[in-house]
């Protein structure tokens, strides 16, 4: 098998810290022991998950925002640019940490909607090898030792290898 593209679903999670830090350990592997050594690309891909509320809901809802009145879809827009805009600093320092490692790219996407679905779709429309992923995620109840939600759907899923990391 030709290992190129991994796929760290990443969440800045626990979980998904370790299944990054196991891409890079196996990306470096890779990569010496390849006599072409062609370079590994390691994708952080982060879902932000989009708030379910009906268009006509959003347009009767107002949110009090410093004095001023704002719809609910203006208040979440903000949230999700926040959120993207936290996620990307985050996952930028990922990359400024492990940008020194020879053989390795990291590479960071940042998509809305469903995780399981992006996550899913991502790996079939794109030249994915390998998915590293972390068990559970921020929503994951860590007290329970089974598999979170998005990595089951995940992985009864996907056609290309995957790997889960505790």
């Amino acid at each position: 098998m030709d290992l190129r593209v991994i796929l760290v679903p990443y969440d800045s999670s626990h979980f998904s810290e370790n299944a990054l830090e196991y891409a890079v350990y196996l990306a470096k592997a890779i990569f010496r022991g390849d006599p072409k050594k062609r370079i590994i690309k390691i994708i952080m891909l982060h879902v932000i998950q989009e708030i379910p509320f009906t268009k006509s809901l959003l347009m009767k809802m107002k949110i009090k925002n410093e004095n001023e009145n704002s719809s609910l879809n203006e208040h979440a827009n903000s949230i999700y640019e926040e959120t993207k805009t936290l996620m990307q600093k985050d996952m930028d320092k990922k990359k400024t940490t492990y940008k020194s490692i020879e053989g390795i790219k990291l590479e960071s996407l940042i998509l809305y909607g469903d995780p399981s679905n992006q996550i899913i779709d991502y790996s079939s429309n794109n030249r994915v090898d390998l998915i590293v992923m972390g068990s559970n995620g921020l929503q994951g109840l860590s007290k329970f030792k089974g598999l979170g939600s998005v990595s089951r759907k995940v992985s009864e899923a996907v056609s290309c290898p995957m790997t889960i990391i505790r």
